[in-house]
């Protein structure tokens, strides 16, 4: 008959195991959207019906398209269906400071529901423009619903308090100009006092408020108060932040204001594909994002929006989905370091536990911790990822690799428990552990104070029993802190994890594992608190690594790829004019090894320097030469200025392409580029040491006005591109016919890319 002593490790494994998966199956709120709780006066049955009108076809409409007028017709028609007389805003709207330089021709839609009040305005968002690859159902279509729903509700009812301005943004796609149009030009922009953006980044999911603002606490507190089924937690808010990613609601903020931004972010490998399509939509996303809106929405046009403001920032995260947790910010600094604080002197009232022995192997265990999480989820990097192939943020079937990830976990903890059983006192351990994520709280609290509540909300927990154990003379092993502290982490740290796949994919599942540290942490002192049932948890080990094993052989024995969760896969035709050689390429790599051999590109992937500027990797194959002309540069005067030459004329895509480029190599003579009159390059980004481009979106077929000054004593070269829709050939129409039904293009889709190098110093004016 097996001891006690010896049954104790697998009893404490029984218990995190049921722990850990009773949370990870209630944090799901996290991922699935909710059913609806049909209380808010959103329908989306409705909303859905208004969305199938707006996007019949289903097809791409990006900004400046034909088909983007016919969706901006029937988004007019709905406004003006519901009693409301909108507007466009026109504007050829340039953004230099932008990370992607350039223009947009926008057009806005506008209209305005009048409130009683003369307070500040509500701007109600979303955009309506689609990438070139897809038709955009949920990037932004279910925005634009969401917006044409609450103009008619709002229609009809009486007036409230404050205006709502609707704004139906153009040009989100080609870099936020539709609402930097909006900000700059139009006159109802000084009447906004508070935004709320409706957004997406995939096709199903909760509507998660990921997003607000600084002086954010009254704004939260009516949040918690006002959804039924909140998703949002500040930790989210703070690693947006350091996030090159950008919604409409970036260009409100460097205007000083504040609110609400929204998105739906399941099932990212359709995002910017042409299955963002109306069968692709979860209609529980499209009504909660309703949802959502329609009760923030009948709160805020009742109230004073001064009174919303404040400098206080608030922490939050909610509760399952279920309600909201808020609190002060300015608690986080001093609770940190009171738990902080409290640690130490449990360290002190612990001294005997403390030799140099001790210590010297508690720190030693907390080095290994990290190490082994790193070295282990490294290992695991290629079975749960497939590496390099699956989609990063949509796993087809994700549960044997987030298994794989916490059992993994688990067996860290247990392991290094294991090894330094008998080597340290276990208390030592456990608070040599606590010390290191209390000061790791105090940081974050300082530095990013939202994210910090899932280290010091623990660290607090820790704190409080620990004294309150050791003040009732259940000094020997803390076993009830130990205890709870790890619970505490378990809460938060396992919700984290399953977050953290909308930023990190499982091919990086070592990253993933270094972020599961302070869960390790937390574990593994209560498997040191008995060191003889320590020595013995060799079955509790294996128990791990079996579940490990066997999860981690399932994940990679999924389907990597599907018509539901596709690869990317652009078809391009690139035609290089100073080579005379078009080529066929396939820049999304890796891809289909038998589609590209199948298809006659070349075996292995090649080293180029995309249109003369970048250095990429891609497969080629030539191209018949189908003849397609590069953009006109037409050059109108060259005069002198300040030292510098300065070439005036015009631009102008042959092909209608949905996009044309300027670029312009490091070291280049180049100093300043302006079109329409308003400059796009400056020499702050020329004069760098990478090459830059700026873009030019939505021209169709216009010529549009240029300048440029250069200095004549450098090299001056541009280069000049269009990317347009694949040429009408029997090449291209064999080679989209052979992509695989597991790919699609994405993003900017399959096209046509001419280019042209032009050196301005060889350049004489026209006639």
């Amino acid at each position: 008959m097996p001891s006690n002593s010896s049954l104790r490790p697998l009893a404490a494994l029984l218990a995190v195991a049921v722990l850990s998966a009773y949370l990870l199956w209630m944090w799901q709120a996290q991922l699935i959207a909710p059913t609806p709780s049909g209380n808010t006066g959103f329908s989306s049955a409705k909303a859905f019906e208004t969305l199938s009108r707006l996007l019949a076809e289903q097809v791409p409409h990006p900004a400046g398209s034909p088909e983007n007028a016919v969706v901006r017709d029937r988004i007019v028609a709905e406004l003006t269906a519901s009693g409301y007389k909108p507007e466009i805003q026109s504007v050829f709207q340039c953004s230099p400071s932008d990370r992607s330089a350039g223009c947009s021709a926008v057009e806005n839609i506008v209209a305005v529901r009048k409130g009683t009040g003369t307070g500040k305005a509500i701007l109600a968002t979303a955009h309506y423009d689609s990438v070139p690859a897809g038709p955009g159902v949920g990037d932004d279509g279910a925005g634009v619903a969401v917006m044409l729903e609450l103009a008619k509700h709002l229609a009809a009812k009486p007036p409230a308090r404050n205006d709502v301005i609707i704004l139906i943004s153009d040009s989100e796609e080609t870099g936020l100009r539709g609402a930097l149009a909006f900000a700059e030009h139009h006159p109802l922009m000084k009447r906004v006092g508070l935004v709320v953006n409706v957004e997406a980044r995939g096709t199903s999911g909760p509507s998660i408020m990921f997003e607000t603002g600084s002086g954010n606490a009254r704004l939260m507190d009516l949040f918690a108060g006002a959804v039924d089924r909140p998703v949002s937690n500040s930790l989210a808010y703070e690693i947006y932040r350091l996030l090159p990613n950008d919604t409409d609601f970036s260009i409100y903020k460097r205007y000083g204001l504040t609110g609400f931004n929204f998105a739906i972010i399941g099932s990212a490998s359709l995002y910017h594909s042409r299955h963002d399509d109306l069968a692709h939509l979860d209609k529980n996303s499209l009504q909660h994002h309703g949802d959502n809106v329609f009760a923030l929405m009948s709160k805020l046009t009742g109230i004073d929006l001064a009174k919303l403001k404040t400098g206080a920032d608030a922490s939050y995260f909610d509760l399952f989905g279920q309600t909201m947790v808020v609190w002060p910010a300015d608690i986080n600094l001093p609770a940190a370091i009171a738990a902080l604080l409290a640690i130490v002197g449990l360290i002190v009232a612990h001294r005997d536990a403390f030799s140099l022995r001790a210590v010297a192997w508690s720190v030693l265990a907390l080095v290994g911790i990290f190490a082994s999480l790193f070295a282990l989820g490294w290992a695991l990097s290629y079975p749960l990822g497939i590496w390099p192939g699956v989609h990063p943020l949509d796993h087809p079937e994700p549960w044997p690799a987030r298994i794989a990830i916490a059992a993994a976990a688990t067996f860290v903890a247990i392991l290094v428990a294991t090894f330094i059983a008998g080597r340290s006192d276990s208390r030592a351990s456990l608070l040599v552990n606590w010390l290191v994520l209390a000061i790791l709280a105090s940081a974050c609290a300082a530095y990013l104070s939202g994210a910090s509540y899932a280290l010091v909300w623990p660290a607090l927990i820790v704190a409080i029993v620990g004294w309150a154990e050791t003040l009732l003379g259940k000094k020997s092993a803390l076993t009830l802190t130990a205890g709870l502290g790890f619970a505490a982490i378990a809460f938060f740290w396992l919700a984290h994890m399953l977050a953290l796949e909308a930023v990190i994919g499982f091919s990086l599942s070592q990253f993933k594992l270094l972020a599961l540290g302070p869960f390790a942490l937390a574990l593994a002192p209560n498997f040191a608190t008995a060191p003889g049932a320590t020595r013995r948890a060799w079955p509790a080990l294996l128990v791990c690594a079996a579940v490990v094993a066997i999860a981690a052989f399932f994940a990679s024995r999924v389907q990597a790829f599907s018509p539901d969760h596709p690869r990317p896969l652009n078809i391009v035709y690139y035609d290089d004019k100073a080579t005379n050689a078009p080529r066929w390429l396939i820049s999304e790599l890796p891809t289909d090894e038998t589609f590209l051999k199948a298809s006659g590109f070349s075996p292995q992937d090649e080293e180029y320097v995309q249109y003369g500027l970048f250095k990429t990797k891609g497969r080629f194959k030539a191209a018949i030469d189908q003849k397609l002309p590069p953009p006109v540069f037409a050059v109108a005067g060259i005069t002198a200025r300040d030292g510098l030459t300065v070439v005036a004329g015009t631009l102008q895509a042959v092909r209608g392409g949905f996009v044309m480029a300027l670029g312009v190599a490091p070291g280049s003579g180049v100093r300043t580029v302006r079109i329409d009159g308003q400059e796009v390059l400056g020499q702050a980004r020329l004069g760098g040491k990478e090459p830059v481009t700026a873009r030019l979106f939505g021209l169709a077929l216009r010529p549009i006005a240029f300048e440029i000054a250069f200095d004549p004593t450098k090299p001056a070269k541009i280069v000049l591109i269009e990317r347009s829709p694949l040429p009408e050939s029997d090449e291209a129409r064999a080679l989209t016919a052979a992509r695989p039904a597991d790919a699609m293009p994405v993003h900017g889709g399959d096209g046509a890319s001419v280019f042209v190098s032009i050196d301005l110093a060889a350049l004489k004016a026209g006639p």
